[in-house]
């Protein structure tokens, strides 16, 4: 679905890190901000820990992470609960329908 009221651009104020790592598996991955790492000192660069998210979309050894503020995660919660509802709600009209025949 294409139409405006199906899509979300979410504008992070800080950019996307891709990752390589150990594991072959592929995962979703959403996590507090609260590592003193070098990496992740680094990439949060004067924001304190426990300010952002991190999301992780993990394929295979190589993952893309999107860290987000407060505002904007609620942002995107909203929008996946809005959306949530749509895909429930286009289910259960597809299931009446198929009942019908």
């Amino acid at each position: 679905m294409r139409h405006d009221a199906a899509h979300l651009v979410i504008d992070p104020i800080m950019a996307p890190e891709l990752h390589e790592h150990d594991s072959p598996d592929c995962f979703v991955s959403i996590d507090i901000d609260d590592c003193d790492c070098g990496p992740c000192l680094a990439g949060r660069g004067p924001l304190a820990k426990y300010t952002t998210l991190s999301i992780g979309l993990m394929c295979g050894t190589t993952g893309i992470s999107q860290r987000l503020t407060a505002k904007e995660a609620r942002r995107l919660a909203d929008t996946l609960l809005s959306f949530a509802q749509v895909i429930d709600d286009v289910a259960e009209v597809g299931n009446e329908v198929e009942d019908l025949a």
